[in-house]
Parts: structure tokens; C-alpha cells; sequence
């Protein structure tokens, strides 16, 4: 190889490495600009004790002001969904009404010094829907929610201090 062509080769890579260390220092900088989730639900959440019966399988929410968020469990359907959820200062009284594919089952509130005040609801997956992909839940237990014996429920926080 002629020394003109290895230097092409080396002036290449380094072209293409100062391209891809570029790249990545933009990349970071646009994590540190973008909010950083609704921090203040996701304190009260983790405050939150849930039955040992029930698993996380997931969350969501944030919606577009990114102030919200929901953790969806699944557990066995015969149990009071009232006595599923305990947390500091939660109250959850019984409600009614749907949305889209949910069943409101609970609606109140929460608060901790970490988070502040959250409003909190409590849904439940309609049995007769076919589970989200994203739970990542195994044929038997999609079958076990079909039939009624499992239940997905959420729980959703939005808290005052994530608006502000």
C-alpha cells in the first residue's frame, strides 16, 4: 500500500471518528435539555406498597406535559382492589366510568414530602380486551386475564410540583 492511500485511510478515520464523537456530545446535550419525567409521581409511586400477589409489568403515562405517570400490575382478580395499593396519605374512594379500554374502579389522593400533592386513580383493564404487547406477559397469563382468574390494574399519579 503506497503511503498516500494509508494516510487517506487515517485521515478517513479520523474524520469519521471526530463525526461520531460529534454526534454523541449532541446527543447528550439534548438528554440534559429534555425534562426529566414527572419525577415528583414517580416519588410517590415508589412510595406506594403494592400486594405481594401482584407483579409490575409496566408503566406509562406522561402524556404531552410529561407530568403524569402510571404503573400497571397484574394479580389475581378475586382480591379487593382496595386493599391492593397502601401509600403515605393515600385515600381512594370508589368511582365509576371508563376510559377507552379501563374501568375507574378508585380515585383520590396522595401526598409525601418527596412528591408533594397527587391525585391518584386506580383502573382496571377490561378482561374482554386483548393485552398490551408492552406488558410482556406470557400466553398463560393473557389467557388467565381473558378468563377473568388474573386482572391488569394501573395506578396513576399526577402530582402538583410536576406542573410547575
Amino acid at each position: 500500500m503506497s503511503q498516500r492511500k494509508a494516510a487517506g485511510i487515517i485521515i478517513g478515520c479520523v474524520v469519521a471518528s471526530s463525526l461520531v464523537v460529534g454526534l454523541l456530545g449532541c446527543l447528550g446535550t439534548v438528554v440534559l435539555l429534555l425534562p426529566d419525567g414527572p419525577k415528583h409521581a414517580r416519588r410517590y409511586l415508589s412510595q406506594v406498597q403494592v400486594d405481594p400477589a401482584y407483579r409490575q409489568v409496566g408503566q406509562g403515562g406522561q402524556g404531552n406535559c410529561n407530568c403524569n405517570l402510571e404503573y400497571f400490575y397484574i394479580g389475581p382478580s378475586h382480591t379487593d382492589p382496595a386493599q391492593v395499593f397502601s401509600g403515605p396519605t393515600l385515600t381512594l374512594q370508589p368511582t365509576d366510568g371508563s376510559v377507552a379500554v379501563w374501568d375507574r374502579l378508585l380515585e383520590g389522593e396522595g401526598a409525601s414530602e418527596a412528591s408533594g400533592n397527587c391525585r391518584v386513580v386506580m383502573y382496571r383493564y377490561q378482561r374482554d380486551r386483548e393485552p398490551f404487547d408492552s406488558w410482556k406477559l406470557s400466553t398463560d397469563e393473557r389467557d388467565l386475564v381473558a378468563s377473568g382468574r388474573l386482572v391488569v390494574l394501573s395506578l396513576y399519579a399526577s402530582c402538583e410540583r410536576d406542573y410547575a
